[in-house]
């Protein structure tokens, strides 16, 4: 295996030895194998050297998870530069936006997208990646390029976050730290089991990064081939597993929910499977052990795992590689450690609550053009050591065990008392009756009260037990003063629920 203080590319191929005639990845029933994959990146990279991008430049990659934008990606780190992942629907006042602050060279656009994203871009070269068409429209012959290969510590990716503090902020992410996944995370699960035998559903989309940098990087650096699935649907994921014989999945819970609703997702189509991780969201117990138990059924040894990430730390950084259930998710992936602290930043004792710190190689460089924010970011110990302040809640157990609290963004204080969403909606899911949920701080003649909105449809008498459930298994501080019944809860882009819509409802309704 490689160190990871090398390009994106270099660390994905010199990872584990490639053969020509090893599958890259898989979509549909076309499978596109290392040979050919390498020297298409090549050809891309040529292609965008003509267009004069060089070490250092901006290329945006505006693409839905397709095999042109895989090759772009990584033709973009061939030549050192710098692969800034698009939403392809993002809105047009976002995206001309992150043109103004980023200054791509080339931007790689797909036909859902080239004619509204396209028509703002002055100066910058367009390149037309068709859905259903593998090939690049736009992109001219290729040049000589010397291929780069830096020490790991060159700027590789640029990606969209919320921020730790909720603010949307463009992520830095080097090399080493992209390059830092395949080696924690897959030595951390299984001792680098993985292979070109064992199959990965690339579900998540590649502006993710759970899905770039597990479902894709990860997975092709180990040779276990993606599955494409550019648009998800619970029917084409079932089909997919089944004809391709996925053995791992990563996911998003709202993903998971709409697989198990299918009868399909069952029997010989799942037995394949032996490793599902999720994260992204909370995972709630009852989802937990639905999965569990349809997996048991199909005699599949495989159970969810949760685990935790932000794209500040490339994705995924704490996971079990066992069954823990209970709403833990894991320890600190290999090379990365952790710190419950306060306020101050001083360490809480083991099973109290407080803000999750993290330091080790996978660690962002900072927010683009923000020095300020990343400053307030990290925090640097009397020992030198720089952690990054994930603005999450957690409390750990003795023996290191992490258990997700919520945002700190989402803390609702009552009558001066702390109170977790993250509990109640927990104490919800238990009830039968209660589909989805998320609690949220809502405000009535500006005084906070919590509102449980729930997927479902409660009577007056439901709703009173669950309140009754609420108090007796925390306290009557988390007693939400409104339950909200509705069909299907806001999601963002990758499925999270979305908590702004909710209080922007609340508080919009008549």
């Amino acid at each position: 295996m490689s160190g990871i203080e090398r390009s994106v590319f270099e660390y994905m191929r010199g990872y584990r030895a490639k053969e020509k005639r090893t599958v890259a990845f898989i979509r549909g029933r076309k499978k596109t194998k290392f040979g050919k994959f390498f020297a298409r990146v090549d050809r891309v990279a040529g292609g965008l050297a003509a267009l004069g991008v060089g070490r250092g430049d901006v290329v945006m990659i505006a693409t839905p998870t397709i095999e042109q934008g895989i090759v772009a990606f990584y033709a973009v780190s061939r030549l050192g530069a710098i692969a800034s992942m698009i939403h392809p629907l993002m809105e047009r006042g976002e995206f001309d936006g992150a043109v103004r602050e980023q200054r791509p060279k080339v931007v790689f656009l797909s036909d859902i997208n080239h004619k509204r994203l396209g028509k703002g871009l002055t100066g910058v070269k367009k390149v037309l990646c068709p859905f259903l068409l593998d090939i690049f429209i736009g992109l001219p012959r290729p040049a000589k390029f010397v291929p780069y290969d830096g020490d790991g510590s060159e700027p590789a990716v640029y990606m969209r976050s919320g921020g730790t503090s909720g603010v949307p902020k463009t992520v830095v992410l080097s090399s080493a730290a992209i390059n830092a996944l395949p080696d924690n995370l897959f030595l951390t699960l299984t001792g680098d089991a993985f292979g070109e035998d064992d199959r990965m559903l690339a579900a998540l989309p590649m502006f993710h990064g759970f899905g770039l940098l597990v479902g894709l990087h990860a997975a092709m650096s180990t040779s276990m081939p993606p599955v494409l699935l550019p648009v998800f649907g619970a029917k084409k994921a079932t089909r997919a597993i089944a004809r391709n014989r996925i053995t791992t999945v990563i996911a998003v819970p709202r993903m998971i929910s709409k697989l198990l609703s299918l009868k399909e997702f069952s029997g010989e189509n799942v037995s394949c499977l032996r490793h599902v991780y999720v994260g992204g969201d909370t995972v709630d117990a009852a989802l937990e052990r639905a999965f569990d138990e349809r997996m048991a059924e199909a005699g599949a040894h495989c159970a969810m795992s949760p685990g935790y990430g932000l794209t500040e730390t490339g994705s995924v950084c704490v996971l079990s590689p066992v069954k823990i259930g209970g709403a833990a998710v894991g320890k600190p992936l290999l090379n990365m450690r952790c710190r419950i602290a306060d306020e101050e930043g001083a360490d809480v004792p083991a099973g109290e609550t407080g803000e999750l710190l993290l330091t080790g190689n996978q660690l962002m460089m900072g927010y683009l053009g923000d020095d300020e924010a990343t400053r307030a970011t990290f925090l640097t110990d009397e020992a030198g050591v720089k952690w990054l302040k994930t603005g999450d809640f957690f409390r750990m157990r003795e023996d290191g065990v992490l258990f997700f609290m919520g945002r700190k963004k989402r803390l609702i204080k009552i009558s001066g008392m702390n109170v977790y969403p993250v509990e109640i909606e927990r104490v919800a899911h238990e009830m039968p009756g209660v589909g989805e949920c998320a609690a949220a701080e809502v405000r009535e003649n500006d005084k906070p009260y919590i509102a449980l909105f729930v997927e479902g449809d409660l009577d007056e008498e439901q709703k009173k037990e669950l309140r009754r459930r609420i108090v007796d298994k925390l306290s009557r501080w988390h007693e939400p003063k409104f339950i909200i019944c509705m069909e299907h809860l806001p999601r963002t882009s990758v499925g999270k629920t979305d908590y702004e819509r909710l209080r922007n409802g609340f508080e919009s309704r008549g």
